[in-house]
């Protein structure tokens, strides 16, 4: 199952996924993960995980993915690495077991 939530600013999002996400996996639901792709990611501390933990998150590297060149000349965007390796290598996981990764973020003022 896939979940993705959107709105305008300041609509709540973030709280309303990292919630959810927390439910489920109390219910029990086994490998969750949340994806932060907001510039201003804020959703471990939603998922429970504290501060300094989610400063020290790192966001997925470009090289997760390669740009590979078929013969004729086509070329497309793959995965460098199985899905599961790249949750182990840049996932954390909060208190409630959902394991969370970070798109990007925003490091310094003209940067977004």
């Amino acid at each position: 199952m896939k979940i993705a939530v959107a709105g305008k600013g300041g609509s709540g999002k973030t709280t309303i996924a990292g919630t959810l996400a927390r439910l489920l996996a109390r219910q029990g639901q086994q490998e969750l993960l949340a994806i932060d792709a907001d510039s201003n990611p804020n959703l471990a501390l939603t998922l429970g995980i504290g501060r300094e933990q989610a400063a020290a998150l790192q966001p997925l590297p470009h090289e997760i993915v390669a740009r590979i060149t078929d013969g004729s000349g086509k070329s497309e965007l793959v995965l460098a690495q199985p899905p599961p390796e790249i949750v182990r290598q840049h996932g954390m996981t909060g208190p409630d077991g959902v394991t969370l990764l970070l798109m990007g973020r925003v490091e310094h003022a003209g940067a977004g």
